[in-house]
């Protein structure tokens, strides 16, 4: 297609787009650049505006140099809903959720995943390995089983059951590592080292995967018919699906088919939250931090190792003039339950802190009811059943009268 080079986001050196993590000068993080200006704009346009099928209509602006190494489950084409009932309650007017529950394994990682697969399969290997909260490692599983190659997940002993059955079931292999999700990056990184594996951990590690974080963009370029929102609200971790969105919308402005980015919100649970301490601290690098246990595991990320990805993307959201704010467990949990009963949305607590954060935003009028925005449900809420939740409830069972029903019901 027309990817051009790798480029360090530190100290700019260029390399030619082969299997590189980090820059061998200065260790710094890796982006995909392209041949822009090679682009046919005409034809780009017209897939731009047409129905969505999956991300791999916007291939030009994706690194797969060969379309027969497309590995390919229909992710992406997720629909864009809007928050009505919930708009009346808290009075807006213009919020969507960009309801990424709907691809293939269930979260918006098939995103990055896809792409990363496809590129290890047009580089020749065979193996691929991934560190993962969860929804990563099932989207690694599942599309590994649909490329016919081999697949080792790590992930923290404490990964929620759903998701380690799901990566099962698609045929990997599953190593639980003791600790927080920082052992699991860099246990995964030491067995990329030696068996020269390729890693698709969806941090800053792997530069392609984030090409497929940004299609989220493309697509709401269609969906939002050329409008560009005042804000896009993500749950982060390490941050690579804000960094994505934002720098696809920076390759549409480029291009010429929009004239503003959005502004990038990112939201962490306030019990790991270093990205939030180092925003609210007007601080330019991100330092790690210890975790607490939140109930939103897949952003329970310390960044210990690695803290130059919370930096890039704490430099997203201040040079979008964004907003970075943490949530405390009771309004994950809250959101949860909103989103379900007011919406008809089955949102994990991770993603649920989309709707959290903006809620807690507006509240504090640091967004108005005026500002439009599209929200990131990431997961499903069948990966992470939340704990106390009306699940957990009792449940009467009756004999089968009508009587026997009038006593538990309140017509």
């Amino acid at each position: 297609m027309y990817i051009s080079n790798l480029a360090c986001v530190a100290c700019g050196k260029k390399l030619l787009p082969g299997l590189n993590y980090n820059c061998p000068d200065c260790g710094g993080i890796l982006t995909v650049e392209y041949h822009y200006e090679r682009i046919d704009k005409d034809k780009l346009r017209r897939d731009l505006e047409r129905p969505i099928e999956s991300i791999w209509q916007y291939k030009a602006l994706l690194p797969i140099e060969n379309e027969t190494n497309i590995v390919s489950l229909r992710e992406g084409a997720t629909p864009l809903l809007e928050l009505g009932n919930l708009g009346e309650e808290y009075g807006f007017e213009s919020v969507m959720v960009k309801d990424e529950t709907r691809n293939p394994t269930g979260s918006f990682k098939d995103r990055p995943t896809c792409v990363g697969i496809s590129k290890a399969i047009e580089l020749g290997v065979e193996t691929v390995t991934i560190a993962s909260s969860g929804n990563a490692a099932a989207a690694v599983a599942g599309y590994s089983a649909k490329a016919g190659i081999k697949s080792f997940v790590f992930v923290p002993e404490s990964t929620p059951l759903g998701k380690v059955c799901q990566a099962l079931t698609y045929g990997a292999r599953i190593i639980k590592v003791k600790g927080n999700y920082s052992n699991s990056f860099k246990l995964a990184l030491e067995a990329t080292k030696k068996y020269n594996w390729v890693n698709l951990t969806s941090t800053f590690l792997n530069p392609y995967t984030l090409e497929g974080d940004k299609t989220v963009a493309y697509e709401l370029y269609y969906q939002l018919n050329g409008e560009v929102p005042d804000y896009v609200v993500v749950p982060i971790g390490a941050g690579p699906l804000l960094h994505g969105i934002l720098k696809g919308y920076r390759e549409l402005e480029a291009l010429g088919f929009i004239r503003k980015t959005p502004a990038m919100v990112g939201v962490q649970a306030e019990r790991c939250s270093p990205i939030v301490q180092a925003y609210e601290s007007n601080s330019q690098t991100v330092k790690s931090s210890e975790i607490g246990s939140t109930i939103a595991s897949g952003i329970a990320d310390p960044l210990i190792g690695y803290e130059q990805d919370g930096t890039l993307t704490l430099k997203a959201i201040c040079e979008s003039k964004g907003i970075a704010v943490s949530v405390s467990e009771e309004e994950i949990a809250d959101a949860v339950h909103e989103l379900g009963s007011k919406e008809g949305l089955y949102a994990e607590p991770t993603g649920a802190t989309c709707w959290a954060g903006y809620k807690k935003l507006l509240k504090e009028n640091r967004i108005t009811g005026d500002d439009s925005a599209v929200l990131m449900l990431t997961g499903h809420g069948l990966k992470q059943p939340l704990a106390g939740s009306a699940q957990d409830e009792e449940i009467p069972v009756v004999v089968p009268n009508l009587s026997a029903l009038e006593e538990q019901i309140d017509l």
